[in-house]
């Protein structure tokens, strides 16, 4: 009986992953910086496209460090670093759609709101209908994109709720949009809703603030993954300080990430098919938490640390992007790509999405 049920099951898991593509989503965070890996990964990418059933969306941290230059040689250089990630999707007639990361808004900086519209001018004004940069750059949203019959994806830009330096009191702006997603979500209670945004709603990478041995010993990897310089003692300061008294609204546990993220879980806790995909931690992440399902796809360019811990269904602290295809029978396929330490391009996680 048992051999029966295992034979059973096995047929079931091919006949599910079997299914013909509606749709196919290539997700890249955080792929601001031209490096090898960057662009083998994207290179790569290109070459899994469904002609008429792709899309490619970039979520965030597009331009590295600081976002688009507004004047100069330094604006030429940005503009190289965001037709990186588009030409090659461009060239195969795959959408591509950019979304806006705390990098993007001059790394929180003064000029954020200046260089988002930058970036969105470069590209919705570079003559192709099939570049966009959504919601509109200095607007939170949301933007709703229909992707099938089943399926939607809401865009929002989640640093706008974080940006320090609103020239005006932005409540209301963040009241109307909590009152946007739930009205968009009972509109769409039968369909799979995809929440895309930069800022995930749960992460174990270094923005969660959960700190191991290396992290004490040896501090500055986290500017920079080569630099093991011991520094034992000194180094658990950094962890105490970021923690406790230095606190960045980029970290999860800060009261306004917090605000952002208890207010919307609580919008979309009701909808049963509520998929949130996110950046800003550089690694592959697909969490199940309580209600959330979250993909963290934030390493296009730069890698950091994972932290596992029981909610991770996988997590990969190295280069890589995630796909994910609607199948014609509604379910939803989650993969991850990795580049191998043989320079090619590797499965390294598939699973359907249990709603």
């Amino acid at each position: 009986m048992r051999k029966l049920l295992l034979i059973a099951s096995m047929f079931f898991v091919q006949f599910s992953f079997s299914q013909e593509i509606e749709q196919r989503l290539i997700i890249f965070g955080d792929a601001g910086e031209i490096n090898s890996k960057q662009s083998f990964l994207i290179k790569n990418a290109n070459g899994l496209q469904i002609p008429n059933k792709t899309k490619a969306f970039f979520i965030g941290d597009n331009i590295y460090p600081s976002g688009m230059a507004l004047n100069g040689k330094k604006k030429e250089e940005t503009q190289e670093i965001l037709k990186s990630q588009f030409e090659g999707f461009r060239n195969l007639q795959v959408p591509v759609y950019f979304l806006a990361g705390n990098h993007d808004w001059d790394r929180s900086g003064k000029e954020g709101l200046e260089k988002i519209k930058a970036q969105a001018d470069f590209l919705n004004n570079y003559g192709d209908p099939g570049l966009k940069y959504l919601p509109q750059a200095g607007k939170i949203g949301p933007t709703v994109l229909n992707l099938n019959p089943n399926s939607i994806a809401v865009l929002y830009d989640s640093e706008f709720w974080l940006f320090p330096h609103h020239n005006r009191d932005v409540s209301a702006e963040k009241d109307q949009f909590i009152a946007d997603i739930k009205k968009i979500l009972a509109e769409n209670k039968d369909k799979t809703v995809l929440m895309i945004s930069h800022h995930p709603m749960v992460s174990f990478g270094d923005h969660s603030l959960i700190y191991n041995w290396k992290d004490h010993i040896f501090p500055l990897t986290d500017v920079k993954s080569s630099l093991y310089i011991p520094l034992p003692g000194i180094g658990s300061l950094y962890p105490l300080l970021r923690t406790h008294v230095i606190k960045f609204a980029e970290d999860l546990k800060h009261p306004i990430y917090q605000d952002l993220t208890n207010r919307v879980t609580d919008a979309t806790a009701d909808h049963p098919k509520v998929l949130f995909v996110a950046g800003h931690d550089h690694g592959l992440q697909y969490i199940e938490q309580d209600k959330i399902r979250q993909v963290v796809s934030g390493s296009g360019s730069k890698q950091s640390d994972i932290h596992q811990r029981e909610p991770l269904k996988y997590g990969y602290n190295r280069q890589g992007f995630s796909v994910i295809d609607f199948l014609d029978n509604q379910k939803v396929r989650l993969t991850f790509y990795i580049d191998s330490p043989r320079d090619s391009l590797t499965k390294s996680y598939e699973t359907l999405i249990g709603f």
